[in-house]
Order: C-alpha cells, then structure tokens, then sequence
C-alpha cells in the first residue's frame, strides 16, 4: 500500500495542480536552474579583503548548559585562539530552547537539546558565525527552529543555512568587520523528514515552510557485472505492473527502494539534486557580490561505506561540490556533521577543511516514548541508553586559523585539540584542551596522512601544524 501511494502521488499532484492553479499564476512560478554549470560558466569576483585577516574555524558545537565561564585554565587557552582572529566560525549542532515554556513538539531519533541562553554563549566564547543546517535543526519543529534563529540573533551571532523560507535559508549569512564583510553560504546534506525549507509556490499559493537548507542526495550501491545480475534476476522475479523487470542490459538497476549500478569500484556513490545543487552555486556568487570573503559549509554524515559518522575519508560527491564552491566564489569550505577528522586540500589556492570534528561535546540528547518503547526490534529484558555511545576519535578535533593576506590565502595554522582529557576530573571531558607532546603529534600525523590524497604537505611545527599555501 505504501508503494501503490507513492507511485500515485506524483500523479494525483499533477492533477491538482492542472485544476488549481491558473494559467497566469502558472507563467509568475519561474522554474530555479537545474544547471549547476550555469554558475561555473565565468570567473567569479575575487576577494576583496585585501589587507590581513584571519579566519578561525572549529568544528561541531554540542552542548546543553554555558561554558564561557568555566573556570578552567586550559580551556582559557583555546579560547584565546579561538577570538585570536578576525572572524571564528563553528557548526552548531541542536536546538535552543526553554523546555519549561517551549510550545512546539518534537521529532524523530534524539533531540539534541541546549539551554535558550547558548546563543548568548556561544557569543562570550567568540564564536562569531554559525551554520544552523544540520541534522538536528528541526529535533523540536519549525517552531524550535525559529526560536533558535530569533536567540541567536538576539545574542547578535551571525548563522546561516536555515530561515522561514528556503530564499532566507540559502541566503549567506553577512557579517561585518572593520576589515570588510565576510558571508557564510551554509547547507546539509543529512537531515529529518521535511526539514527542508520551501519558498511559497507559486506566488503564495502553498505557504513557505521553515528549515533548513537542504542537499538532496540520492545513494546509489555501486556493484561489479556479477552482483548487478543478481539484482536484475530478483527484480525480475518479483516484477508486477508497479515495479516492472529492468532491462536486459541496464547497467542500473531500481529494486526494493534501492538504486544499483554497475562500477569497477565498490562502495556508495552520491548523486546530487540538480536543483540544490545549481541553488547552492548560485547563492556562493550572489554572497561574493555582497561579502569581501565567502566561506561554504556543509553538514553531511554521509560516507562510502554507508557508515554516517567516524569516517575519516570523505563522500564523492563532497569532493565535487567543494570545488564547485570554490570555483562559484567561496575562498574557503569547511565540513562538519560526521564528527571525524579528515583531511585538508588546497584547491585552486583555496583551502577546503574536509573534517575539523567536534569542538565543544556536551551534548544532552533527549528521546521521544516512541523512539525508547517499541516492540519492533523485540523488547529487551533492559531498554538501551538512547544516547549513543561515543567512539575515542570523536575527542580529537583542530582549530584552524586560515591566514588571508592581499586577497589570498597565504597558509593554514592547525591547532590539535583534545576533549577526551585522560586524567583529569569528568566533568571536563568534552571541553577543549590544547593537544601537546605525543598527543598532538598523533593527531597531527593523522592530518598528515589523510592529507595525502588531497596533494597537501602539512609540516609538523612543535605541536601545530602548517600548510604553507604558493
């Protein structure tokens, strides 16, 4: 019955708006390009900032109570890099709310939850702009959607990647500084059912709706000759006039809500949404009209390996949009969302973060009676701790400081940092301590190493490492 309403809709959805929507209503709903070269086709405007300046990024910001004024020596020292430069930029992860007069609901696997005053926060740390697309930007709604947007720019943080509308959530984020305005383009590529944001279509017809803004993405299971005549013969065998047999001789195959291709390589490839695809290009050069320096963001958990966090290597297709954005206009690209550390290239001079992990973990996951009692697995004697366990690489993570001087990144600063913090009281681990000795250098080998693909030397100085950009 599921399958029979999902072929249906698309039809009855033609349908309605055959009887519905009038010839001129019709001709005012402009199609957005599909074309994502439409933005590639010319030279974007060049940085405009000429004189030095500074970006500090950190990865994912997961916490639930104030930290800004922990009485902690080492944590000081890390945010002393942090309001070092010009600009810091973090991924925020969660909600913002005050549970006790919050009237929204909330939504799927684990809300990750943190106290209305973090946007004030997140401020007194020196975070100065956040990427609100991910994952958990709609575990309470809109509703804790919008409240989060309204705290943060009450606490006068910029943020980008979610708005009441998907032109509000691709529009970059602008921040000015005595230097010049720097914008922040932000997008995910993981998210919860109708997270996305809509634009009122056509002309007011349907209302907006509050999300964020979202990359689809379509997995394709990548097979060899012998594995995809496996799924052909299946397919075939259980075709019916909804689902019918593929082709003799397709290389790609749709079965069980799955798609199967035939590759000499093996794995899980990613194709992007036209549409998204072109709007995400499209608002990297609208913001370099506006911004003096643009940087792009992207929370995505996905992976080759179907694995959607601890993984170091990142997806192909995150290789590609990176250098699109890069070629649309952003001076750099930071990743975040899988909480892994991974590799740094430099692209057309430009340096593209694969993975800073996480920077703040102290995170307060809540769970719905619906995600802890269910039948289905089978009970258990003891229902589990719906919070995750965490694995030892999520503790590792780097600042970095992306030095810009002329108008060009001349190098990257890269700042191991530890949270795990063996050896000292608990309440202290998941807050940032500056790596150093064999800590720092295990971290900063591992950079190294996964680094190599990308063509990218970083040298290893004391306890920090330097890529030094021609």
């Amino acid at each position: 019955m599921r399958d029979l309403a999902k072929r249906l809709f698309p039809l009855a959805l033609a349908l309605a708006a055959t009887a519905v929507i009038t010839p001129a209503a019709r001709a005012q709903a402009s199609e957005p390009s599909k074309d994502p070269g439409e933005f590639l086709n010319t030279s974007p405007k060049p940085m405009t900032i000429k004189a030095p300046f500074s970006v500090v990024s950190v990865g994912d910001v997961l916490y639930a109570h104030p930290l800004a004024a922990v009485d902690d020596p080492e944590f000081r020292k890390v945010l002393a890099l942090l309001r070092s430069g010009d600009v810091a930029i973090a991924n925020q992860e969660g909600v913002f709310i005050d549970l006790a007069t919050f009237r929204g609901e909330a939504y799927g696997h684990g809300q990750l939850w943190g106290e209305g005053t973090l946007p004030a926060d997140i401020k007194a740390l020196g975070i100065d702009m956040v990427s609100v697309a991910g994952n958990h930007a709609t575990d309470f709604g809109s509703k804790g959607l919008m409240e989060t947007l309204r705290l943060l720019d009450a606490a006068g943080v910029t943020h980008a990647g979610s708005g009441p509308t998907l032109t509000h959530a691709r529009s970059a984020g602008l921040l000015n500084t005595p230097k010049g305005v720097v914008g922040l383009v932000a997008t995910a590529s993981t998210f919860k059912v109708n997270a996305g944001a809509n634009d009122a279509y056509p002309e007011g017809e349907t209302p907006a709706r509050p999300g964020i803004n979202a990359l689809r993405t379509n997995s394709i299971i990548l097979v060899n000759a012998g594995q995809l005549a496996t799924v052909r013969r299946l397919a075939t065998e259980l075709a019916s006039p909804l689902d019918p047999a593929p082709a003799a001789d397709a290389i790609e195959i749709s079965f069980g809500e799955r798609t199967y291709r035939l590759s000499d390589r093996k794995g899980l490839h990613y194709d992007m949404d036209l549409y998204d695809h072109a709007g995400l290009l499209k608002s990297v050069r609208e913001a370099k009209e506006r911004a003096g320096l643009v940087a792009f963001t992207i929370h995505a958990h996905e992976s080759a390996t179907g694995v959607d966090d601890d993984t170091p290597e990142p997806p192909d297709f995150l290789i590609r949009l990176f250098h699109d954005a890069v070629d649309a206009g952003a001076d750099m690209v930071m990743g975040g969302g899988p909480h892994a550390l991974r590799g740094v290239e430099i692209y057309k001079g430009r340096p593209i973060l694969y993975g800073l992990g996480i920077f703040l973990f102290k995170a307060d996951i809540k769970a719905l009676q619906e995600t802890v009692f269910r039948a289905f697995p089978p009970l258990q004697a003891e229902m589990p701790d719906p919070r995750p366990n965490s694995p030892r690489s999520w503790f590792d993570s780097v600042l970095a400081v992306t030095d810009f001087d002329g108008g060009r990144a001349r190098r990257v600063r890269l700042y191991p940092i530890d949270l795990m913090n063996e050896g000292s009281v608990p309440s202290r681990r998941g807050i940032p301590h500056r790596a150093s000795g064999a800590n720092a250098q295990r971290i900063l080998k591992k950079l190294q190493e996964d680094s190599v693909r990308f063509g990218t030397r970083i040298t290893i100085e004391g306890d920090v490492g330097l890529i030094r950009i021609p």
